[in-house]
């Protein structure tokens, strides 16, 4: 006996809803997730690891806001945030550009997720914990917290300048790969430099400040596109 006539015989006492269900079961189906590319896949963890850290973010700037009144204002503080903040967005941005060729392998794998981590983490050390009462003094938490984002920082540089040559086939334009990498590189250096001289007031401002006005260019790099 053929299999359609083996179908036929199970379908032939059936109702309809019941002729139409074993057909669905008998019939090939995509399998789950066919139509998701790798890339696709594997960047929605790393959403879910670069969401936490904005919302971490967001939610401590809300309160910083909400406690306004208690709140001693750190210029050096807010800057370094905004830097640590516009982290997470430019790695996510960045990503976008392995998209045409990602194939999902160790070496493609293992350095966004370390980044994304890192990028997670330096978001949760410059995330101050607001108290119920008292003052909120920002200058203490950067004097106190500041170098260990500041290192956050320097370390995720130097990982980044690791995905860009292990995945410098997949990139949409490796043509600046050496360009990039030397300046990924010196935002390493300035930030390591942050936090070695965090008793200078002017080098708290005008190392973010450095580092927010690369991220502009970067910006300005992809508008071109």
């Amino acid at each position: 006996m053929t299999g359609t006539s083996t179908v036929v015989i199970l379908i032939s006492p059936c109702r309809g809803w019941q002729a139409r269900r074993i057909l669905t079961i008998l019939t090939p189906k995509k399998r789950a997730g066919a139509g998701m590319t790798a890339f696709e896949f594997f960047t929605v963890l790393l959403s879910f690891v670069v969401s936490l850290g904005v919302a971490s973010m967001l939610l401590a700037v809300t309160g910083l806001i909400q406690e306004s009144l208690r709140v001693q204002f750190s210029l050096s503080y807010a800057l370094w945030a905004a830097a640590i903040f516009d982290l997470q967005i430019t790695f996510w941005l960045k990503s976008w550009t392995y998209h045409e060729a990602y194939a999902l392998r160790i070496e493609t794998s293992v350095p966004p997720l370390l980044l994304a981590i890192i990028a997670f983490v330096a978001c949760g050390l410059a995330t101050p914990r607001i108290p119920d009462t008292g003052q909120i003094d920002l200058r203490a938490f950067h004097a106190r917290q500041g170098r260990k984002y500041q290192v956050a920082y320097a370390v995720f540089m130097v990982v980044a300048i690791a995905q860009l040559w292990l995945m410098r086939n997949m990139a949409d334009d490796s043509s600046n790969l050496v360009v990039d990498s030397i300046i990924l590189a010196v935002l390493a250096v300035i930030a390591v430099a942050a936090a070695i001289l965090h008793r200078l007031r002017w080098v708290q401002i005008l190392a973010p400040a450095i580092l927010l006005a690369s991220a502009l260019t970067f910006y300005g790099r992809l508008m071109e596109r």
